[in-house]
C-alpha cells in the first residue's frame, strides 16, 4: 500500500510539474501571442472583403432609398395628375350635358321654326290662291263692264 501512495504520489508530482509547465507555456503565450503570418493576412483580407461588402450594401441601401423618394414623389405626382383630370372629366361631364341640353333645345327651337315655316308656307299658298280668285273675278269684272 505504502509503495502505491508513493506511485500515486509521483504521479501527482509529475501532473504539478506538467501543470506549472503548462502554466508557464499559457502565460508565455498571453504576454506575446504567437502570430501566424498567413492567418494574419487571410483575416485582414477577411476584414477588408467585409469592410467592402459593408460598404456595398450601404451604397446598394442608399441607392434604394433614393429610389424609393423618387417612387414616391412620381407616385405622388401621378396621385395629383391624375385628381385634376377626374376634375376635368368632371367639368368636360357638366360641359357636355349643359350642351347637350343645349342643343336639344336648338333642336326643339328648330323643329318649332320649321313647323311655323310650313305653317307660313301653307298659309302663304292659301293667300296666293284668294288672290288668284280674287285676280279672276277683278278680271271678269273689268271684261263685264267694259
Amino acid at each position: 500500500m505504502y509503495d502505491q501512495l508513493r506511485i500515486l504520489e509521483k504521479m501527482v508530482l509529475d501532473i504539478k510539474k506538467q501543470y506549472q509547465l503548462v502554466s508557464a507555456e499559457l502565460n508565455s503565450l498571453k504576454q506575446q501571442p504567437m502570430t501566424d503570418p498567413k492567418e494574419l493576412v487571410a483575416l485582414k483580407t477577411k476584414l477588408d472583403s467585409s469592410y467592402n461588402e459593408r460598404d456595398g450594401a450601404k451604397k446598394q441601401l442608399s441607392d434604394l432609398d433614393k429610389r424609393y423618394q423618387n417612387l414616391a414623389e412620381a407616385h405622388h405626382m401621378i396621385g395629383e395628375e391624375q385628381d385634376n383630370l377626374q376634375k376635368q372629366i368632371s367639368q368636360l361631364q357638366q360641359k357636355n350635358n349643359e350642351l347637350q341640353q343645349q342643343n336639344n333645345e336648338l333642336k326643339q327651337q328648330y323643329s318649332d321654326i320649321k313647323q311655323q315655316n310650313n305653317d307660313l308656307r301653307k298659309k302663304n299658298e292659301l293667300a296666293a290662291e284668294r288672290t288668284q280668285v280674287v285676280l279672276k273675278r277683278l278680271t271678269r269684272i273689268d271684261q263685264a263692264e267694259s
